[in-house]
């Protein structure tokens, strides 16, 4: 099965660019290439719409990498 991602609305990208990100960053933690301090500077200089988005995702995937 193929599905091609730029089919989708521009509202539905975004939220997957989002996911991508958060779980790169807890995949960066994972591997020792970052700290959550830097990851959390991070989110902060984003716009506050993405930010508690983003720090939900990152808590889920991170979670689910270290487990």
């Amino acid at each position: 099965m193929s599905f091609n991602l730029c089919l989708l609305p521009r509202e539905e990208k975004y939220q997957i660019q989002l996911d991508y990100e958060a779980s790169f960053w807890a995949y960066q933690i994972k591997r020792n290439k970052k700290t959550r301090e830097q990851v959390y500077n991070t989110i902060h200089s984003r716009p506050m719409a993405e930010q508690m988005v983003l720090k939900q995702k990152f808590e889920q995937y991170l979670a689910l990498m270290l487990s």
